[in-house]
């Protein structure tokens, strides 16, 4: 998959090392440019360990840009990103969830079975980039993508429905984004969660060919 047409003049690639700065002007433009798609890959003390947080903005700007580039020579890149006329529009995060030490530790992203699913972290759009179906773009692309490199299904972590968030708190998107995509609830809000905690649903889409009746 080096490239998918997604409509509206979109274009969705794989990440690249050339092109890491994309998902800092991404994320600096919604939750601010500390995150490039690096949190849910670590807990607390791996962050520190690795020099993404603890040193200078420009250290860990640095390091950020290295762990990044390092990770898009993969076999399969950590992040997709949506283009419009060359100019990033937003991004979705996937991969194995082995890839990801935070999530794993997360009470509300736990396996719901043993389906090897791959996982989304994380789907952002610019602000200024909304209401183009970027995001539901993005997830269409990373059942594709996923599907190609193997995976049997992806999943999410969502907010649900009921409830209303703010910008800063639907990184993971929301139910109904995932729904429009293809996701079907597997799992719904955890009783009994506290702080800091969010309620989230598990949402999964099968990456495999679909049966005819």
């Amino acid at each position: 998959m080096a490239k998918t047409a997604a409509g509206d003049g979109l274009e969705i690639r794989p990440l690249t090392p050339a092109h890491v700065d994309d998902v800092r002007t991404i994320a600096a433009s919604t939750f601010g440019s500390q995150c490039w798609d690096l949190w849910w890959r670590y807990t607390d003390a791996q962050r520190k360990d690795a020099g993404i947080v603890g040193g200078s903005k420009e250290q860990n700007i640095r390091r950020r840009r290295e762990i990044l580039q390092k990770l898009s020579r993969r076999r399969h890149a950590p992040v997709l990103v949506a283009y419009a006329d060359k100019e990033p529009m937003g991004f979705v995060s996937l991969g194995p969830r082995s890839d990801y030490d935070e999530l794993r530790r997360s009470k509300t992203t736990q396996p719901v079975d043993d389906v090897p699913a791959w996982v989304i972290p994380c789907v952002t759009v610019r602000k200024t980039s909304r209401g183009r179906g970027v995001a539901l773009a993005l997830l269409r692309a990373a059942i594709e993508y996923a599907g190609k490199h193997g995976a049997p299904a992806v999943e999410g972590y969502p907010r649900p429905d009921e409830r209303r968030f703010s910008d800063g708190a639907v990184f993971m998107g929301t139910e109904s984004l995932f729904k429009r995509a293809g996701f079907r609830k597997i799992r719904g809000v955890l009783p009994g969660l506290r702080r800091p905690w969010a309620p989230r649903v598990t949402m999964r889409a099968s990456c495999g060919p679909k049966k005819s009746r």
